[in-house]
């Protein structure tokens, strides 16, 4: 799919207007090679091949993508679900995106720390980093950004868990942001997939 949405009406209510998932299982055949299980939102999913080119195809960056909120029941079934069929990974790297408007910023870090308790618990094997939320161009909304990615930064000292520091450069790089506020221009997601790949590097 190629039509991805970012709910600016309908934030009240638990569902959004239209609802997705996204996943992706990089050069599936290929069994053995560093993988990374990318789980976040609709810039992830425009990043990870990104990604894959910037490493020269040495890491594989599989995704699954979606509007879900982290208050969502079927979120950590749906990703168990292509989890279990992806079989391998050396990393998982989660963000929830500039999804769940409908909660307030403790819900939403109460949430956000129960799917990283259950992702960490069930794939034990894999080294895990937490992703921070890129940045908007809505003031307003773009606050709500920075109280969650704080919430997030919690959590991660909490436990002992690397953050991967997409907020900064996407803020650094606001110019590169779309005519929707929202997602980024070729060059944009070019800038943060370099990064991203550099940081996850490290981790591994």
């Amino acid at each position: 799919m190629s039509d991805f949405t970012y709910e600016s009406n309908n934030t009240s209510v638990e569902l959004e207007t239209y609802e997705w998932d996204n996943v992706w299982w990089e050069q599936a055949p290929k069994h053995g090679a560093t993988r990374v299980l990318y789980i976040g939102d609709s810039i992830s999913c425009a990043m990870r091949r990104k990604a894959t080119a910037v490493s020269k195809d040495k890491l594989l960056f599989d995704g699954f993508g979606t509007s879900k909120a982290v208050d969502n029941p079927y979120f950590i079934p749906s990703v168990n679900s292509f989890a279990n069929q992806q079989r391998e990974r050396k990393i998982i790297i989660f963000n929830n995106g500039l999804h769940g408007w409908h909660l307030t910023e403790d819900e939403y870090a109460k949430h956000y720390k129960s799917i990283v308790d259950s992702l960490i618990k069930t794939y034990s094997d894999s080294a895990f980093a937490l992703v921070l939320t890129t940045a908007i161009t809505d003031k307003e909304r773009n606050e709500r950004v920075n109280v969650r990615n704080e919430k997030v930064k919690q959590i991660a000292k909490e436990l002992n868990l690397p953050v991967i520091d997409l907020n900064k450069v996407s803020s650094d790089n606001i110019s590169l942001i779309g005519g929707d506020g929202v997602h980024f221009s070729d060059k944009g997601y070019d800038v943060m997939a370099e990064f991203l790949v550099s940081e996850v590097r490290k981790l591994i």
